[in-house]
Order: C-alpha cells, then sequence, then structure tokens
C-alpha cells in the first residue's frame, strides 16, 4: 500500500510502498527520493489489522529508530 511521507530534512513530500506481508512491526532507513537524506521509518500494524501508524525521523545511519 502506498503511503505519503513528508522528509523530515527537506520537507518534500513523497509516496513509498510498505508491504504488511513484511511483517506488523518494520523498521528500516530509507534514502528521501528528492534530498537523498537517510529517514528512518517505524511502521506498525496493530494484532486486529484495523489500525496502521508510520512514524518518520532523521536517521544518521542503521542504528538509529525514530522516536
Amino acid at each position: 500500500m502506498d503511503y505519503k511521507v513528508i522528509c523530515p530534512h527537506c520537507r518534500e513530500k513523497f509516496a513509498m510502498t510498505l508491504y504488511h506481508e513484511d511483517g506488523d512491526d518494520q523498521e528500516f532507513i530509507y534514502d528521501c527520493e528528492v534530498c537523498c537524506h537517510p529517514i528512518a521509518i517505524q511502521a506498525h500494524w496493530d494484532s486486529a489489522h484495523h489500525r496502521f501508524s508510520l512514524n518518520v525521523g532523521r536517521g544518521e545511519g542503521y542504528d538509529e529508530m525514530p522516536i
């Protein structure tokens, strides 16, 4: 499914695709499609799969996660 994301570095919007099949809890670093800075992404689906949350933060490397 496509989700709109706002880059925390350049504030530009872009769409990214997340797949629920990849797990209920996902954490990864994604480079902004506009400015190429790293973005820490955290996605979570609840156990009933009715609610979805997406946290976006500045990524300084693969070991930093959004708050």
